[in-house]
């Protein structure tokens, strides 16, 4: 039997982050889900958490070394480091990247385990070293270069590091892994008429503007143990609002 370890600083729920950080995680559904408890331990230092998400967003929507790649030395630097949540979390990402479940999987195995093409190979070595900070030698570094650019280049090294610094932070405060949430909360604020039925409803996942009434989400992808109460919402909402998207369960530990 195994048993989840009690996280040295629990995640902050929701209703209790700066407004900033949960519009981070509402404007980034592309993103996938599994970010709830990262986001919620980042919350203790709201500052910390605006600059370290404002460059996890530009590595993954303003770089340039291209999804495959990025998937990649994530999946590889988390298995070096030995951080599940960062892997686990990851997967969904790397499939819609292209990486089959095989080639996903290989992430976590020796680099002899699987027939790596000559850049895959490069890449993963590099993040082999880089994740233990150790030096990445001329032979190495010449194979990367033929097929990066010298901004791929520099990109590539912030990559591991921030990631290094994700696994290293999740691991020593034993953040676990979010539930995989069963629905996908939209929200047409244009539409809500500031009836508040919602917010009644189902507390944890919507909120009421002081100001102007308007209902917002505290979580568009609310866990599991909620789903109930949130289809209960989107049934009483008077302007149809609220519309919920079900997602597949989790299929991989």
């Amino acid at each position: 039997m195994t048993t989840t370890p009690t996280p040295r600083i629990p995640p902050l729920p929701p209703a209790e982050w700066p407004p900033v950080l949960r519009a981070l995680l509402a404007d980034s559904h592309q993103d996938g889900p599994g970010r709830e408890n990262l986001f919620g331990t980042l919350a203790h230092h709201p500052a910390l958490a605006h600059a370290w998400l404002s460059l996890a967003r530009v590595l993954t929507h303003e770089g340039t070394l291209g999804h495959r790649r990025r998937e990649l030395i994530i999946l590889r630097v988390a298995h070096r480091l030995d951080a599940p949540y960062v892997h686990r979390r990851h997967r969904t990402p790397a499939a819609d990247a292209g990486l089959t479940d095989v080639e996903i999987d290989a992430t976590a195995a020796g680099l002899d385990a699987h027939p790596w093409a000559e850049e895959d190979s490069a890449l993963l070595e590099a993040a082999d070293l880089l994740a233990v900070n150790s030096p990445v030698p001329d032979g190495l570094w010449g194979r990367l270069a033929r097929s990066l650019s010298p901004g791929q280049l520099v990109e590539l090294l912030v990559l591991a590091g921030q990631t290094a610094t994700m696994c290293a932070t999740l691991n020593t405060l034993r953040t676990p892994s979010d539930r995989q949430p069963s629905l996908l909360v939209l929200l047409d604020r244009e539409r809500c008429c500031s009836a508040g039925q919602c917010v009644g409803a189902a507390p944890e996942v919507f909120e009421q503007g002081e100001s102007d009434g308007l209902v917002g989400l505290l979580v568009p992808e609310p866990d599991a143990r909620y789903a109930d109460e949130v289809r209960f919402a989107a049934d009483l909402c008077p302007s149809g609002a609220i519309t919920l998207v079900d997602h597949e369960e989790a299929t991989h530990p």
